[in-house]
């Protein structure tokens, strides 16, 4: 064995319970995440949601930001210095995940007024699973047809989400001519 691999193992074997209870936090959002947007999903590789759309009406935000505070205080009652140097930084690059989702959700609140959010997720939700040959064709298209089927919801999801007079002239003109 490798001297660089004796070192890994030997770390791996005395990994703090603290460590523990932080890859295990992480592992869940890794696990979990990709469900509150499979087209995301499927842009990261995660093939699990591949025929689903994302939702985008106010039940799924606040199961979503239910999610992201639930992980984000379940994370702070980990003392970060008292983890491993590795795992310190991947708390860091976690914390920020966390509280950025929130803060986009609460404060930016972009949803309700950037239609140029849901021209991106609806050319990335038939993009994602024709840019790479990562299942064959048929099952690919298989799954733009399911999305497909249900541009429809995702359209009324959209109307009933963006606050027209609060849309920048801007985004409305880009987002006309995009789609």
């Amino acid at each position: 064995m490798a001297p660089s691999a004796l070192l890994l193992c030997a770390t791996l074997m005395h990994q703090s319970p603290l460590d523990t209870r932080f890859e295990d936090l992480a592992k869940r959002y890794v696990r979990e995440s990709p469900a509150l947007s499979p087209v995301h999903a499927t842009t990261l590789g995660d093939h699990r949601f591949d025929s689903q759309l994302d939702d985008l009406s106010a039940a799924a935000r606040n199961r979503s930001r239910s999610f992201h505070r639930q992980l984000l205080d379940a994370l702070e009652k980990i003392d970060r210095k008292q983890l491993s140097r590795a795992h310190q930084v991947d708390y860091a690059l976690l914390q920020h995940r966390l509280q950025t989702v929130l803060w986009q959700t609460d404060q930016l609140a972009d949803w309700a007024w950037n239609p140029l959010l849901y021209t991106e997720l609806a050319g990335s939700s038939i993009y994602g699973l024709m840019a790479r040959d990562f299942a064959p064709l048929p099952q690919r298209l298989s799954h733009v047809a399911d999305r497909l089927e249900k541009f429809p919801k995702l359209f009324e999801q959209i109307q009933a989400t963006l606050q027209p007079q609060r849309v920048p002239r801007i985004h409305a003109e880009t987002a006309v001519k995009q789609n």
